[in-house]
């Protein structure tokens, strides 16, 4: 899974000159990505990642876009 997101960051980076910023996954690739990076604290896997993860059932495939978002990351202390 995690493979498959770094495939789609590139080729979207590529296309457009910049990273997407937004994951689209269903409930099924988001537990993939749980276990190959063994975090289920889906904040924490956004931050991993460096994309806000948004579930969405009905997507066979994972895909990825860029948003006008405020980007929320927790400080560390």
């Amino acid at each position: 899974m995690l493979s498959a997101i770094n495939r789609l960051i590139n080729r979207f980076e590529q296309q457009n000159g910049f990273r997407p910023n937004l994951l689209y996954i269903n409930t099924s690739q988001l537990e993939l990505l749980q276990e190959q990076l063994s975090e289920h604290d889906i904040a924490v896997l956004a931050q991993l990642i460096g994309m806000d993860i948004v579930i969405v059932e009905n997507t066979l495939k994972p895909h990825v876009s860029w948003a006008q978002i405020q980007w929320k990351h927790s400080k560390s202390a």
